[in-house]
Parts: C-alpha cells; structure tokens; sequence
C-alpha cells in the first residue's frame, strides 16, 4: 500500500486497500500468517504533519500456547499514526518519511503484530500433565525432589577414607 501525501490535502480522500501479507515471515510461535487484511485509512494534512486515523480488519492464524495449534483470530483495528517529512522532529509519536510517495505496509504490519495477543489459548485446550519423556509438576514438588536428589557425579568420593 502506497500513502501519497499530497492526496490528503483533499479532506474527503479516503484510501481503502487490501494488503497481501502471504510472503511476509512470522515468528511460528506466536504469527503462523495473515490470510487477510482490509486498510481504511483516512486523514489530513497539517503543515509539514500528515496526520492518519487508520483502520484495519484483519484475519490472523495464531498459535494455541498449549497445544501449538493454529488458532483462528480476527481482528479489528483503530489506531492513528503520525508522520512527517521534516528530519528534525524530536517526538517519539511522529514517524519520519522524507518521501512524498511511500509505502504503508510496514506500519499496518506493525500495528497487526502489537495486537495479537502473545498467549493465546484455543477454546478447550488444556496443558498437558504428561507424555513421552515428560511429566507437569508445580515449583513446591520440583523443589522437593531437588532436595532429596544427590549428584551422582560426587557419590564416588563418599566412599574415600581419609
């Protein structure tokens, strides 16, 4: 998605677009992908600040925390997203873009991966209590058993004389 700001200046200029996010690469554990994305974005331009009141409906696959399943999420957007083409702002709220003509993509993928949740849990999912080469215990029995553990790699100098 391409942002002209000289389109703004126009107040009634709305630009509406889908962004395709297939070739985009996600953490595993958290994005599995984006299967769908819809971007209003309506705004103005003050001096030197344009100024973007964006809205994004969105459909992510999730990962389940406990199961590593894909979880189906959609997602509906508002947020507003300054920037401006002059180098020497200080502000940490206002983006820089020195170009007329530049892309968008970036800052809807950014607003799209700070709000998916980073635990979700699938309806029904339970954690596990234990499987093949594992078991669930809490921290008060994890402490117990350490305690009453000993280091085989010492046993052999209890049985020095000395």
């Amino acid at each position: 998605m391409k942002i002209n700001r000289a389109l703004f200046r126009n107040k009634d200029y709305v630009l509406e677009e889908e962004i395709d996010f297939s070739q985009e690469q996600f953490d595993p554990y958290h994005i599995r992908r984006i299967e769908s994305c819809k971007v209003k974005v309506v705004g103005s331009l003050v001096e030197d600040l344009l100024l973007l009141d964006v809205s994004i409906d969105v459909k992510v696959i999730g990962v389940c925390s406990y199961t590593l399943e894909d979880v189906p999420l959609d997602l509906h957007i508002v947020d507003s997203i300054d920037i401006t083409d002059q180098k020497d702002n200080e502000s940490d709220d206002v983006f820089y873009e020195k170009d007329n003509i530049f892309s968008f993509d970036s800052y809807v993928l950014s607003l799209i991966v700070s709000e998916v949740p980073l635990v979700i849990i699938k309806e029904g999912a339970t954690l596990p209590n234990s499987g093949d080469g594992f078991r669930v215990i809490d921290e008060s029995q994890y402490e117990k058993e350490r305690e009453n553990k000993k280091d085989s790699r010492w046993s052999k100098l209890d049985d020095i004389e000395l």
